[in-house]
């Protein structure tokens, strides 16, 4: 054990799950005193109405679960109800989003505001000096870099966070693989050593976004789906159910076509071939930067969780980023998170405008 640690206090972001266990494990390893929070996110209630389709966090058997996990290794555990800000900050801005005809992401938005904002200052106001998350990134010298096992890397969700912040948390996972952390779970004979992992929005635990929006009181209007010649080739539901990129939207229209853009003023969907679907650039705003941003630099972005990364040159004016892509890329959504690195280390993220 490395004592070096020993009385410095860190509050472990504990949500039931084999990464935070196993990064609570690492953190006692290294020394740490160290203290449990799990957030409540949305009402249990939620979870007991609506039929769950895919493992989500924050749900009654992950609290059972994480409780179990505390009691394991003799921590404190201490459940923080942080509903209605949930409610203000990610659901109010997903549902906004959605409707001024953009693709959100409330996970992005989530790690800043929620984890490492109102759970992150419940946990130092508590006279935690760090707080930890099972998250796979690493943090070096104060900057976000991915993680060692790129293939779980998590530095795209974790980019919302602010640079002063990084000084004060931890992400023991970093260093390994996701085989690795079942592994020592496994060995540490933590019972959620195989649990699935969490793939869905924590508030749609059933995925039907239709329902979500008639339980919130809200009544998507259904509008046409047109070509670039302006024909008519059918209905859609609601511009909230489509996305850039999408190709099934449930039209046979002889050839494949795919949503290039959503219109909310005309409430209608632009479906154009494939290669009008790619674009040369970009604008980036309400950037979250962890170095002093040049005029001019190259990077590789990614904007979207599952895409590659493409090189790009950035121009930096009136706090926007002006992207210019080395070659054509795909589905560029409005909404989505642009995250821009160099090599291992992010340099900044921000929100695709346009």
């Amino acid at each position: 054990m490395n004592n070096i640690n020993n009385g410095k206090k860190v509050g472990i972001l504990l949500s039931g799950g084999v990464d935070s266990a196993v990064a609570l494990y690492l953190l006692l390893k290294e020394g740490f005193d160290v203290t449990a929070y799990h957030m409540k996110t949305v009402s249990d209630q939620l979870y007991l109405t609506k039929q769950i389709k895919h493992k989500v966090c924050c749900s009654p058997s992950d609290t059972y679960d994480a409780q179990l996990i505390a009691k394991k290794f003799n921590v404190p555990f201490k459940i923080v109800h942080i509903e209605d800000t949930f409610r203000e900050k990610i659901i109010d801005y997903f549902i906004n989003e959605n409707l001024a005809g953009k693709t959100p992401n409330p996970c992005f938005f989530c790690n800043d505001y929620i984890k490492f904002g109102a759970v992150m200052d419940v946990a130092l106001s508590d006279g935690m000096d760090y707080v930890a998350s099972g998250h796979y990134a690493r943090i070096i010298d104060g900057k976000l870099y991915k993680a060692v096992d790129e293939s779980k890397d998590q530095s795209y969700f974790l980019a919302s966070i602010r640079k002063e912040k990084l000084s004060r948390i931890l992400l023991p996972n970093g260093n390994y693989s996701k085989d690795e952390i079942r592994r020592i779970a496994q060995e540490q004979g933590i019972h959620v050593a195989q649990k699935i992992d969490s793939q869905d929005l924590c508030f749609l635990p059933d995925n039907d976004l239709k329902g979500f929006f008639e339980d919130n009181g809200i009544r998507v209007q259904p509008g046409n789906i047109i070509t670039t010649d302006g024909k008519i080739i059918g209905k859609h539901e609601g511009l909230p159910f489509y996305t850039i990129g999408q190709r099934k939207f449930g039209i046979a229209t002889g050839g494949r076509l795919y949503i290039k853009s959503k219109n909310v003023e005309g409430n209608f969907i632009l479906a154009t071939p494939l290669d009008e679907v790619y674009e040369k650039d970009m604008v980036v705003s309400n950037v979250n930067a962890y170095e002093e941003l040049p005029e001019k630099f190259e990077a590789t972005v990614k904007i979207r969780k599952k895409f590659n990364e493409i090189k790009c040159t950035v121009t930096v004016e009136n706090d926007k980023l002006y992207v210019q892509f080395e070659e054509p890329a795909f589905a560029v959504t409005p909404g989505q998170i642009a995250v821009f690195y160099d090599s291992p280390r992010v340099i900044c993220a921000g929100v695709i405008e346009k």
